[in-house]
C-alpha cells in the first residue's frame, strides 16, 4: 500500500493506532462541505487481514477528525505526535469487488471520495 501511495507521488509516513498500523498521507478533500480542506488520512487492514490487494484496507483514519456520520466502528484517538485522528470502519465493498485491477488509486478515486460526498 505503501509503495502504491509513493508512485502516485504521496508522501507517506506510518503510525500506530488501535486499529493496527496505519499508512498516512496528504489528502486533499474533493467533494462535500469539506472540499479543498487539506487533511491527512491514514488507511490500515482489520486485525488479521491480509492479501492485499485482494482485500482493501479496512480503516479509514482522518486527521483532525471529520465524520462521515454513517453506521459502522469509529474511534478517536491521538498518535505518539500529539495529533488527534478518527477511524472510521469502512470498507469499499462491491465498488473493489468489481474493479478489473485494484490498486490504491481507484481505493483514493473510488471509495475516499464516496466518503466526503455525502459529508
Amino acid at each position: 500500500v505503501r509503495a502504491e501511495l509513493n508512485a502516485l507521488k504521496h508522501q507517506t509516513f506510518e503510525i500506530d493506532s488501535p486499529q493496527g498500523r496505519v499508512v498516512c498521507f496528504d489528502y486533499e478533500i474533493e467533494t462535500g462541505t469539506h472540499k479543498g480542506e487539506k487533511v491527512l488520512v491514514g488507511v490500515s487492514f482489520h486485525s488479521g487481514e491480509n492479501g492485499y490487494p485482494e482485500y482493501p484496507p479496512h480503516w479509514v483514519h482522518v486527521c483532525p477528525p471529520i465524520s462521515d456520520s454513517k453506521i459502522g466502528a469509529t474511534a478517536n484517538y491521538t498518535d505518539a505526535e500529539g495529533r488527534p485522528w478518527l477511524a472510521m470502519s469502512r470498507t469499499p465493498g462491491p465498488i473493489w469487488d468489481n474493479l478489473p485491477t485494484k490498486h490504491m488509486s481507484a481505493y483514493i478515486n473510488e471509495h475516499l471520495r464516496r466518503i466526503w460526498k455525502d459529508v
